[in-house]
């Protein structure tokens, strides 16, 4: 008969029940200016704020197809908060990428389409823009992002 030897099957220590684990695994930094947009697109795509927020500088400001349901004082949280409410995917194709040392101006056009959470169609399209810096590490994070200028553009 086999003895079971405690010495070898000892319990692992575990976490207290209810303690906040932190993801191990860091959001993607962008390499190149207009990656940010499309990381920032990807994340919201698949519901993950905290990687689209990693995108933006501190200090940064967006303004969204749905700028009147943001939180007042909310900033870009509030704004992409407000956009992944909608439970759809976002899609990014990048235009043109202007760079100056240091900056870049990032022209792309932006589109969602699909049902929302309260049944409704819906729709935005638009041509927008953002400023990405370049940051001291070498990667790139967006500092003012308007994804729409001017009217609507009709799908």
């Amino acid at each position: 008969m086999l003895a079971w030897d405690t010495r070898l099957h000892s319990r692992l220590p575990t976490q207290k029940e209810g303690a906040q684990v932190s993801d191990p695994i860091q959001p993607p930094a962008a390499r190149r200016p207009e990656e940010a947009l499309e990381l920032v697109s990807q994340a919201l795509s698949d519901g993950d704020l905290e990687a689209a927020l990693a995108q933006y500088e501190a200090t940064a400001r967006v303004i969204t197809w749905r700028p009147q349901a943001a939180r007042p004082g909310g900033g870009v949280r509030s704004a992409l908060t407000c956009f992944m409410e909608l439970r759809l995917p976002l899609a990014v194709q990048i235009g043109t990428v202007l760079r100056a040392p240091g900056v870049a101006l990032v022209i792309c056009e932006r589109r969602t389409v699909g049902t929302g959470p309260d049944g409704k169609r819906v729709r935005y399209r638009g041509h927008g823009c953002a400023v990405v810096r370049a940051q001291p590490d070498g990667t790139w994070r967006i500092a003012a992002d308007a994804w729409q200028l001017g009217a609507e553009i009709p799908l």
